[in-house]
């Protein structure tokens, strides 16, 4: 009884918890595996890939319903751990992506978010991640069948941006004067899309951890409670390369728009001659109109965090499993991006962030143990921005071992986010809701100990 117990204590809890851990409310993506500091063997590596599917999209967008596509992208999440120790002493090094974000909303009407304003920038698509690279340690003592341990270390986490936003350059100020007069007597403008990108980023920061645990072998009981510090990423540069999205056009005072060609005749109808060498001198789309202008980002908080987690034996061979985890999510205000004096704002005004989950895991046999699992997160959205409502989730997965130094395990998450909406008055860019939608997710890791 007491080998299944133990045999549990050491593979389930991984298994049940590392899909969960890419879902915890805004940028969360994974956290480094310290549950390999628990292992036996004087040596284990562990690799592991998380694969997500957050199917979140608008179903309605300033007033207007319908069916908008998802902004959200399927992405992957990458982790490794190699842990060198005993009983006593053991230490592991890690690097996973800790946060991420991204969305793409050019399937919204007009190919990019709303406007803040009439005329303003509207984001087309962003990317956001941070890795992270961290060191962990465990000092234990043993006695009387309990053991107790202290953690603490160190990790360095990178900050990475890059996103798009598109608007209209008025070109009217380029022509020449009594072209400019005949125009603004039409009540028309010469308008040239474009999109501004900016790329920007910081380079390690560091940060660090500190925790304790308890332990009774015996009946497969583990408790730990783990701090990850806040990190702040306040020197945020890059460039901006500025491109002519479209070709160039006229609108004229009814909001008609009119290419060229087309405005060049509707002039030469009403007297007024268009060059020819000035309508080949006109940008067309593709063009760059600049590139490396300088970029720069306010300052982006990777907030502190508090996780807890237990475990403990109820019946031969099975064990209840439960963790907690609190996210300073609040923290997290707005993104500011400048691009040559051009600033675009993404505002957030998140809340705290909760995640409680509680499972069951089994031993099946010597060879072959599972989990199962229902997980709440509190969601973070305030109405300035509605993607990250309450999430409820089911997970299992089964930890594989045919030999005493190999084992895979494999896992699975659904998940159901509520609706939620965005309203200006709120804080938005632009009034927006979300309805009810899905995530799923699976991983996969391997582990060797020798």
């Amino acid at each position: 009884m007491t080998g299944f117990k133990t045999r549990l204590a050491q593979t389930t809890f991984l298994v049940l918890m590392g899909v969960g851990a890419a879902q915890a409310g805004g940028f969360q993506r994974g956290t480094a595996d310290t549950d390999v500091l628990y292992e036996a063997a004087p040596f284990s590596t562990r690799l592991g890939f998380t694969y997500v599917n957050p199917q979140r999209g608008f179903d309605r967008v300033e007033g207007v319903s319908g069916d908008f596509g998802t902004y959200t992208g399927t992405y992957m999440i990458p982790s490794a751990a190699l842990k060198l120790g005993n009983d006593t002493v053991a230490c592991v090094g890690n690097y996973v992506e800790a946060f991420a974000a991204e969305g793409d909303y050019r399937s919204l009407p007009g190919g990019a978010q709303p406007a803040a304003f009439p005329g303003g920038p509207r984001v087309r698509d962003l990317k956001v991640d941070s890795d992270e690279i961290s060191g962990t340690c465990r000092i234990s003592y043993s006695t009387n069948g309990m053991r107790f341990s202290l953690l603490g270390g160190v990790f360095g986490e990178d900050f990475n941006f890059n996103g798009t936003s598109l608007a209209t350059r008025n070109l009217g100020p380029t022509l020449p004067a009594a072209l400019q007069g005949a125009l603004g007597a039409l009540g028309g403008q010469l308008l040239l899309p474009v999109a501004l990108t900016a790329d920007t980023s910081e380079g390690f920061a560091a940060g660090f951890r500190i925790g304790a645990a308890f332990e009774i072998p015996e009946i497969a009981l583990r408790a730990q409670v783990l701090y990850r510090s806040e990190v702040e990423h306040d020197n945020i540069t890059g460039t901006g390369t500025l491109v002519a999205s479209n070709n160039a056009f006229v609108q004229l005072a009814d909001g008609r728009q009119l290419s060229i060609p087309t405005a060049a005749a509707f002039l030469a109808q009403r007297g007024i001659n268009v060059p020819a060498s000035l309508v080949s001198a006109l940008p067309t789309a593709g063009t760059v109109l600049g590139s490396n202008l300088p970029a720069f980002q306010n300052t982006a908080t990777s907030p502190q965090s508090l996780y807890i987690n237990a475990q403990t034996g109820i019946a031969e061979g099975t064990l209840l499993l439960a963790s907690f985890r609190w996210t300073d999510w609040s923290t997290n205000r707005a993104v500011v991006t400048t691009v040559a004096g051009n600033s675009n704002v993404s505002p957030y005004y998140w809340d705290d962030g909760y995640t409680a989950t509680i499972g069951i895991g089994r031993a099946f046999n010597e060879n072959v143990s599972g989990s199962i699992s229902i997980g709440y997160d509190s969601g973070v959205s305030t109405g300035a921005e509605t993607t990250y409502t309450d999430l409820y989730t089911l997970s299992g997965g089964l930890a594989l071992k045919n030999t005493d130094w190999a084992e895979l395990r494999v896992g699975g998450l659904v998940g159901y986010w509520t609706d939620g909406e965005q309203r200006r008055t709120s804080g938005a860019v632009f009034d927006g809701s979300v309805g009810d939608d899905w995530v799923y997710a699976v991983n996969a890791s391997l582990k060797l100990s020798f």
